[in-house]
């Protein structure tokens, strides 16, 4: 596994969200702001994470991919971006069997001071789940 230390942001509390992902200097639209190694879960681990009662930090970093048919563990900032429904980023996948990340990548200009968010694509309950367990991290 490759880290990729992101170089134009850095965590923040952000009022009202928590912790967040602001830009430290301009962020040109289509530059990849991070690549978030992922760790493939195998079914025992995420059966664990699943039953949150067991672990609830743990679930704060788990990332379901049905598309890929996996679940995972992001590393990196990747559960510190915020969620908006109007984003400034979008994430893709790297997948395949050396490298395994997930890629935050600017869908516009982003201005140095300015929160990175993307689209978690989640119902609204769920969404207001995430930002309240935020306001404790």
């Amino acid at each position: 596994m490759v880290i990729f230390p992101p170089k134009k942001i850095k965590i923040i509390k952000i009022n009202n969200k928590g912790r967040g992902v602001v830009a430290t200097e301009k962020i040109l639209k289509g530059e990849v702001i991070e690549k978030c190694p992922l760790i493939i879960l195998g079914k025992e681990d995420d059966k664990f994470i699943k039953d949150k009662s067991m672990s609830d930090t743990l679930y704060y970093y788990y990332l379901q991919q049905p598309d890929l048919k996996r679940d995972c563990i992001m590393l990196g900032y990747g559960s510190l971006y915020n969620h908006s429904s109007s984003p400034n980023s979008e994430i893709d996948y790297e997948n395949d069997q050396k490298e395994t990340n997930m890629i935050f990548r600017a869908i516009r200009d982003i201005e140095a001071g300015e929160e990175i968010t993307w689209d978690y694509k989640f119902d609204n309950d769920l969404i207001e789940y995430l930002s309240d367990i935020k306001k404790y991290y």
